[in-house]
């Protein structure tokens, strides 16, 4: 049995949820009235027909099943709003010809509470081109059921307006509220989805972001370093091993605007081999020793672990007043200690202003990459930067 209503998420999905369980709650109320009515006509003496009896425990047994599958469901088919309207229309109809005059207008009969919770039912989940029919066709059928029993009495034609006008009010109430429910739903549902965008285009934006960022770092080592170098006449840029470098740089310039830039190294050894390679031909002298590096690191980890010696080495060369420098690189099981020294000027950490400098770019690479760094350093007395990395 089709649902008319096919929730769009989380918080439509359990206003369905409530909007069942509000109305079998309420359907179990109005089955109730017939346990003190049944039980009245037998302490009475009159006792009731197998046919009213029965009747009761179809209605208790139908109620049942239809709220179970909807609740497993968490929707209400059509096909089950059109049995529950039609039963109550059967009910309404047949049941007041089973009783005295005295109990066919009212309530005794035990039928027109639930004929209402099935009015409710029907507005509340049906669309509203087949839930008006519905609910009109049960205020019919009161009407009809009482016309049939005792057409000509007054009392009979007011006790059944009455009941009419509440079988209709609570049916638009109900149609109310549940379309307002529904309505806040979608606009929750709504705002969070456009919450999730946001935050989307919140994140691509950062990426992006942190893609310049990386490449100006990634450039700020390489091709401006050796640019700047020649640029102060540091260099001598017909030297076979500057033109190698700038040759290398160049390499890496075309492939970071093609996208084919990578700067993953394969193996962590011959890519510090690189690094020491490349700012000895800026005129740096670094020692360099590498013992017993594990050789299946993770790819950004060893890109870590490389742009950290990098950027202490450029530091060195920048602002140690030093062309020397010490870059050492020790396996430790499966983790890495890596340390650069230099025996320049040093300086003190505690008054380096935030930004662009040593302690900012060594942290955020290294932590990010779930390692660890400290840098010690004292005006006078060099620096000492060690990186360490365990699994």
């Amino acid at each position: 049995m089709a649902s008319p209503l096919r929730p769009a998420g989380a918080a439509q999905t359990r206003v369905e949820t409530l909007l069942i369980r509000a109305s079998g709650a309420l359907r179990a109320i109005q089955l109730a009235i017939g346990v003190p009515v049944l039980a009245g006509d037998v302490l009475d003496g009159r006792g009731s027909s197998a046919l009213i009896v029965g009747a009761y425990v179809v209605a208790v047994t139908w109620s049942v099943s239809l709220y179970v599958v909807a609740l497993r469901a968490r929707r209400v088919g059509r096909g089950w709003i059109a049995v529950d309207t039609a039963l109550a229309m059967v009910w309404l109809v047949a049941m007041p010809q089973t009783c005295d005059a005295s109990c066919a207008v009212g309530w005794a009969t035990w039928v027109v509470p639930p004929a209402m919770g099935s009015a409710i039912l029907a507005a509340v989940f049906a669309p509203l081109r087949l839930a008006l029919p519905a609910v009109l066709a049960v205020a019919a059928a009161l009407v009809l059921g009482t016309w049939l029993h005792e057409p000509a009495t007054p009392d009979a034609f007011g006790e059944t307006a009455v009941n009419a006008y509440f079988l209709l009010g609570f049916a638009a109430v109900a149609w109310f509220f549940g379309t307002l429910l529904r309505n806040a739903a979608g606009e929750v549902e709504q705002a969070t989805a456009q919450a999730i965008e946001a935050r989307a285009r919140e994140a691509a934006a950062q990426a992006r972001f942190d893609e310049r960022t990386r490449q100006y770092d990634v450039l700020h080592h390489t091709v401006l370093s050796t640019l700047s170098k020649i640029a102060r006449g540091g260099l001598d840029h017909r030297a076979a091993e500057v033109r190698e470098l700038c040759a290398r740089d160049a390499d890496f310039l075309r492939g970071l605007l093609t996208g084919a830039a990578d700067e993953t190294p394969g193996d962590l050894t011959a890519a510090l081999a690189g690094v020491v390679r490349d700012k000895q031909a800026l005129g740096l002298r670094v020692h360099s020793q590498f013992h017993a590096l594990p050789a299946n690191l993770p790819a950004p980890v060893s890109a870590m672990l490389v742009a950290a010696a990098r950027e202490a080495l450029t530091n060195v060369a920048k602002h140690a007043g030093t062309n020397e420098a010490w870059l050492t690189a020790v396996g430790d099981g499966e983790g890495v200690q890596l340390s650069v020294v230099d025996r320049g000027a040093g300086f003190d950490p505690d008054t380096v202003t935030p930004g662009r400098g040593l302690l900012r770019e060594l942290r955020h690479g290294v932590i990010e990459t779930g390692g660890a760094v400290t840098v010690t350093a004292s005006p006078g007395e060099g620096t000492v930067v060690e990186v360490r990395w365990t699994p």
